[in-house]
């Protein structure tokens, strides 16, 4: 889903995994088919085993909430493209187990207020990538 010619930073990578992971837990299942989605959105994005074994490696003493917050500090650092690109494959993610949560929803909305990016925007370019 990278624009053309963009080259995504780390921070970048790091902030998506952050909100990846978030999303795909927020329901308390994580099924085939967004552990799918999220190998599609490592291939993407171009995110080693090295760059996700770091980040995994982080989960185990962290709290949602810290997650969170990284996440979107981390977020927050990236260009209004890069922000619209991880909104954009954080809205496919929750669409891929055909059940928004409200978690997942709150997730999102919320999310989106903290980075000051507008739904709309964010389902243009998530049809644009389709």
């Amino acid at each position: 889903m990278k624009g053309i010619g963009m080259e995504t930073t780390l921070t970048y990578k790091l902030a998506l995994l952050h909100l990846v992971h978030l999303l795909m837990h927020a329901d308390g299942m994580v099924d085939e088919r967004e552990l799918a989605m999220l190998n599609r959105i490592r291939n993407e994005e171009s995110i080693t085993d090295a760059v996700y074994n770091a980040f995994t490696a982080r989960l185990s003493f962290s709290t949602d909430k810290e997650l969170y917050d990284h996440g979107v500090r981390l977020l927050n650092q990236c260009s209004d493209e890069e922000k619209l690109q991880v909104f954009a494959h954080l809205y496919k993610l929750a669409q891929a187990d055909n059940d928004f949560s409200m978690k997942e929803v709150r997730l999102l909305f919320y999310s989106l207020e903290q980075t000051q990016v507008e739904f709309d925007d964010v389902v243009l370019i998530a049809r644009m990538a389709s």
